[in-house]
């Protein structure tokens, strides 16, 4: 095994404490573990995550769903974003999933599927299938717009064999440090909760918090909010950090990324390094070839600027990255030998690659940099 992923058990038990403590007792919380849990590996997560405090699951898609029942996970279950109407649906109803419903052709679907089915299992919501109402208060992505809402939900509460249990949002800008704009869509939202309760029409859950607005805004908790990248002990920015260092509250890296040298190489000066002869040594060089390459997911844009650790030390990138291998520059370590460990991803002595560091060096954001290592690379729950 030359190259895996740790992930450290107690640092999530750790982070969705904090958020715990954020949102306190009467609020629930949904651990979102959608896109292979950004990397950390779907099915371990969210058994960890339940052990933790968990009371909801979070999936982007209906095979994400269906994936976790099949590893016998049972607890509550919520499709994010989306699902396809085929014949995979009666599965997930058999399996007590919960829908997301944003047109009302979707919710017709569901509502004739379910008219000749006893929906067996689904006893809690007597025999009928569990939706949530998405409604775009201004992100603009999915979503029944707000003027519509409280129409389209009358209009589907009407519709047999269906039960509302859930309506929610998605906040555009719960990242910054102005919030007005989270503000003013959390407004939206609780004005169609008002005219819905006006109506006589009350939903069990509502829940529009995430990571950023759960640690930035408490006016987005309602009962249920939704914690992703947070869980993972990443912030969502640096604004986010900063109100969570003002609230005391301090998350832990749960992922570290590894691997060993395969080989070293001493080459003398004018030796050019990789594809394209983007790098010459200007003297006798010893060099350490790693098996990590764009494949991995380790971005090809870390070339000539990236950097890992071993025995602590900092050892830069020479050359291209290739799809599967990679050479540093380990002149500086006395007697290296092959097989030393490296570290991509994590802390090492006293000096530490961040999931942060990668980003900003390429110009992205932390949950690409995680949701983009290769799902094959073995994952270590320790």
């Amino acid at each position: 095994m030359f190259t895996w992923i740790e992930i450290k058990k107690q640092a999530i038990k750790h982070n969705l404490g904090q958020f715990k403590k954020i949102i306190g007792p009467k609020v629930k919380l949904m651990a979102v573990v959608k896109s292979n849990a950004y990397g950390h590996g779907m099915v371990e997560i969210a058994k960890i995550a339940l052990k933790s405090g968990a009371n909801w699951l979070g999936v982007a898609n209906l095979d994400e769903a269906l994936m976790l029942r099949r590893a016998k996970i049972k607890a509550p279950i919520f499709i994010l974003s989306y699902w396809e109407m085929t014949d995979q649906v009666k599965e997930a109803i058999k399996q007590n999933i919960d829908f997301p419903i944003y047109t009302f052709e979707q919710a017709e679907f569901l509502s004739n599927l379910n008219k000749k089915k006893s929906a067996q299992g689904r006893s809690a919501s007597g025999g009928k299938i569990n939706i949530h109402i998405k409604i775009d208060t201004g992100a603009t992505r999915i979503g029944v717009s707000t003027e519509e809402a409280v129409n389209f939900i009358k209009n589907v509460k009407n519709l047999p064999n269906l039960n509302i249990v859930g309506i929610f949002t998605h906040y555009a800008e719960s990242e910054s440090k102005d919030q007005s704009y989270t503000n003013q869509q959390t407004e939206k939202f609780q004005k169609i909760l008002s005219l819905l309760r006006f109506f006589g029409i009350k939903i069990p859950l509502v829940h529009s918090g995430c990571s950023a607005s759960t640690i930035n805004n408490s006016k987005t908790f309602f009962n249920l909010v939704r914690v992703g990248l947070g869980m993972y002990g990443l912030y969502p920015s640096n604004n986010t950090e900063l109100s969570a260092k003002k609230k005391k509250i301090k998350l832990e890296p749960v992922l570290s990324w590894k691997t060993k040298i395969i080989q070293i190489k001493n080459v003398p000066a004018g030796t050019f390094v990789g594809y394209d002869r983007t790098f010459q040594t200007d003297k006798a060089t010893k060099l350490a070839v790693l098996p990590i390459g764009f494949f991995d997911g380790y971005d090809r844009h870390l070339s000539g600027c990236g950097q890992v650790l071993i025995r602590g030390k900092y050892c830069p990138i020479r050359g291209r990255i290739c799809m599967n291998l990679m050479m540093v520059d380990v002149s500086k370590i006395p007697d290296i030998k092959e097989d030393e460990e490296v570290i991509l991803i994590g802390k090492q002595g006293k000096n530490e690659i961040t999931v942060d560091d990668l980003a900003k060096k390429i110009g992205t954001i932390n949950y690409e940099t995680v949701c983009r290592i290769n799902s094959l690379i073995l994952r270590k729950y320790v």
